[in-house]
């Protein structure tokens, strides 16, 4: 057991799939910085090979600190088990948890999935396969057996047919934590985390939270620059840290990013009890739109198809999606005042503002503010939606369900 140090980074590598050669790539460039008295990199690594293995990630090496059969990287007791493991024997000032895998935002999968498709096909290849990106959660076989077949997911254990939904990813680290503390840091080192929708699931659990509105780039965080910064100074605060990341994401890739592979990448950092003015500011937005639906239905369907989209078409740009509507809803000052609402709890350079850090590499996400929304098209809308945290106190998904009943 150490002493405390200033940092101890959580690494939760859900590496039974296809990634796990992306894994093993993540832990060789981490230890180019590795460890120090003052920051902790702790990594738990689960296989294709039915093994997990804890390590402590050392400059040039990996100390091994524990050994065990395959883990279903899915069950949130799991997760609950090493955040509670990590925090325990190498407490800190501050806690880093870190997601590492697929994602596919906050859309589960059908349950009848083909895992196998994942775990045969190689990580570009399986991002184009349908419904999968870089998840990293999932939940009970029984969970998965009894959703519809239009539920979705994020991260993917090939080797027990299980995964991680929103809910589950929530209480994994909820009952990880004593007397309603939180993690300072969720980072997800996964695709199109950064919604709205999860933010809300989880801003109960964590202070910040890092992420991607687009599909990562398969080499993912560049580990060593983000670590070589934090060691140099490991006094560095939650916000900073959360900064720290989104700025040597965008630059690693504005340098070393691959156009014809990588094609794209987004990151952004979230203060997460900034959350609430945002949410309000979208419920204040929906409630004119079901107002006025007859007369605006169709300038906001505009809006939707011309906003800054990702991977997942029905993922929108917020931020966008509120300039996309000022554009062109300049007849109704009520509504377009409340979408210059939501656009300023986003500012990044607002004091308070929910976005404290932004980067996109790639023409095609060059709109994207920092986090995005949910506004399928009617034949994909899910029903599972109904059933996160957001749908049930705010009122976007009554928006939807009166746009779709027009």
């Amino acid at each position: 057991m150490g002493t405390q140090a200033q940092w101890t980074w959580l690494v939760y590598m859900a590496g039974d799939n296809n990634l796990e050669a992306a894994g093993d790539a993540n832990l060789k460039n981490m230890q180019q910085v590795g460890s120090t008295e003052q920051v902790n990199v702790l990594v738990q690594f689960a296989t294709e090979e039915n093994k997990t293995t804890r390590y402590r990630v050392e400059k040039s090496n990996l100390t091994v600190l524990q050994e065990m059969p395959g883990v279903d990287c899915g069950d949130p007791k799991v997760l609950t088990d090493f955040i509670k493991w990590g925090t325990q024997q190498y407490p800190a000032q501050y806690y880093l948890i870190d997601i590492w895998n697929h994602g596919t935002g906050w859309e589960n999968l059908p349950p009848d999935f083909n895992y196998d498709s994942i775990r045969d096909a190689k990580p570009q290849q399986s991002a184009k396969l349908k419904r999968v990106k870089r998840s990293v959660f999932r939940t009970t076989v029984h969970d998965i057996n009894s959703r519809s077949i239009n539920a979705r997911a994020i991260a993917i254990d090939c080797g027990s047919h299980d995964y991680l939904d929103n809910q589950k990813l929530h209480d994994g680290i909820f009952d990880a934590l004593p007397n309603g503390k939180k993690i300072d840091i969720l980072g997800c080192d996964a695709c199109m985390m950064n919604m709205l929708e999860i933010s809300y699931q989880v801003k109960d659990t964590s202070h910040y939270m890092v992420g991607s509105e687009q599909s990562e780039p398969n080499t993912g965080w560049p580990y060593s620059v983000i670590l070589q910064a934090l060691t140099q100074n490991p006094q560095m605060s939650p916000q900073d840290l959360s900064k720290a990341i989104v700025q040597s994401y965008g630059a690693w890739y504005q340098q070393y990013g691959n156009s014809a592979s990588d094609k794209s990448a987004t990151q952004s950092a979230l203060d997460l009890g900034q959350i609430e003015p945002v949410a309000d500011a979208v419920n204040a937005l929906a409630d004119l739109f079901i107002a006025n639906l007859n007369n605006v239905a169709g300038s906001i369907s505009l809006a939707r198809d011309k906003a800054q989209k990702f991977d997942y078409p029905e993922y929108i740009d917020l931020g966008d999606f509120a300039a996309q509507l000022l554009l062109r809803l300049t007849q109704n000052p009520q509504i377009t005042a409340a979408a210059s609402k939501v656009r300023d709890t986003l500012q990044s350079q607002a004091e308070g503002g929910f976005v404290i850090a932004n980067s996109t590499w790639g023409p095609t996400v060059q709109r994207a503010s920092g986090v995005s929304l949910y506004f399928p098209q009617q034949e994909n809308y899910s029903p599972d939606y109904a059933d996160l945290i957001y749908s049930k106190q705010g009122r976007w998904k009554a928006f939807l369900e009166a746009f779709y009943a027009l």
